[in-house]
């Protein structure tokens, strides 16, 4: 294959309403506010997208626009298949910023897939005889509104649950999974996150609390800094702990395996800054004999789709959280991941990511053109 050369990228903040709003421990977001990065060369393009969290990962909307400005600037006339070497220029020239980073790497992986006519999945080396369920999240709200969510999200026949957490006293929070397990029963298994809310002692009343109520496991229990106490909810909770915001890329997933302060590792493109540093991640894991599950932001069908190639690379990737798009009030892309009706999320043959922003959406938004 002659060389990839960069030519031009295009960056493109959008926004989409979501249907309601969505409320974890740091606040509720009304709108999914993403950015696009589009990479062209030798006729093909590459897409890819993030969602940045202020109260996550530091970065908005405005600020990934102009880091993705800078960004764009090193890698016009660059050779797109060098993805390591051009991730790794990426990563001196600018500190943090993972989520800007993963719509750059993104949009280089699906330009590198369709030039040699791969599905991304393949282009990674997996394969497609991999199950993969999407969960359905209940925001964080009063606990009968959240049972009456619930109730509906089982109607609707999801396969499992993840419930959004992390009030004060421990009591509340108890009194909602309750709530649920009697609007649902205790069939269908139920995952957890707390999104840093709780300190130790709140954390590990409400593990014990609810031990008996199926509970898969409990993301981000405490503050991600607090590694001291993630080792003794490790230690001590009856329910795994899923480091979450406490691993954003490999370096972190190699401290908090070596410390003991995780069972499981929850992978989202957005945190560790795109596909590359991901795969390191799920390696690290690997040879830990630790499971990881794979997250999202409020990423579009677009970026879902990404993250299910990836997950279909890794044996030990056993838990999905795909829901972000069901839970936008329009959906601007073509072709991708398909949700069936049992909720099985399935990605075909088509080179790349195989989806792509529908241009008119894209013309509703100003465009930044880097040559």
């Amino acid at each position: 294959m002659s060389k990839l050369k960069i030519e031009k990228i295009e960056i493109i903040p959008i926004q989409i309403e979501l249907n309601e709003p969505f409320v974890i421990s740091k606040g509720p977001l009304t709108h999914a506010r993403n950015t696009v990065v589009i990479i062209y060369a030798n006729g093909l393009y590459g897409t890819g997208e993030c969602c940045p969290y202020r109260t996550i990962h530091g970065e908005t909307q405005k600020g990934t626009v102009a880091a993705g400005k800078d960004l764009a600037e090193l890698l016009i006339g660059e050779d797109a298949r060098e993805i390591h070497r051009l991730v790794s220029k990426l990563d001196r020239a600018l500190a943090g910023n993972a989520s800007i980073k993963a719509a750059f790497d993104m949009a280089l992986y699906d330009l590198n897939a369709k030039a040699v006519d791969l599905p991304l999945f393949r282009y990674l080396q997996g394969s497609d005889d991999k199950k993969i369920y999407t969960d359905m999240t209940v925001s964080l709200l009063e606990k009968g509104k959240m049972a009456e969510k619930a109730a509906k999200y089982a109607a609707d026949g999801f396969p499992v649950l993840k419930v959004k957490l992390g009030d004060r006293p421990a009591a509340n929070d108890i009194e909602r999974i309750a709530g649920i397990r009697v609007a649902i029963g205790q069939e269908i298994p139920l995952r957890i996150d707390a999104n840093q809310g709780w300190n130790y002692l709140e954390a590990i009343r409400v593990l014990r609390g609810i031990e008996d109520m199926n509970i898969e496991h409990c993301e981000a229990p405490v503050p991600a800094g607090n590694i001291k106490d993630r080792r003794r909810l490790v230690k001590e909770s009856p329910i795994p702990i899923m480091a979450d915001e406490a691993v954003f890329n490999h370096h972190d997933a190699f401290l908090n395996l070596t410390e003991n302060a995780a069972d499981l590792i929850n992978i989202k493109l957005g945190k560790a800054g795109g596909i590359l540093h991901s795969m390191k991640i799920a390696a690290i894991a690997q040879s830990a004999g630790v499971y990881c599950q794979v997250g999202s932001f409020s990423e579009t069908r677009l970026g879902i789709s990404a993250l299910t190639h990836f997950a279909m690379v890794w044996d030990n990737i056993i838990y999905y959280d795909l829901d972000s798009p069901l839970m936008q009030s329009e959906d601007p892309i073509e072709g991708g991941m398909v949700y069936h009706k049992d909720w099985q999320v399935t990605v075909d043959e088509t080179p790349g990511i195989g989806a792509s922003f529908d241009l008119k959406f894209l013309k509703k938004f100003e465009k930044l053109t880097i040559k």
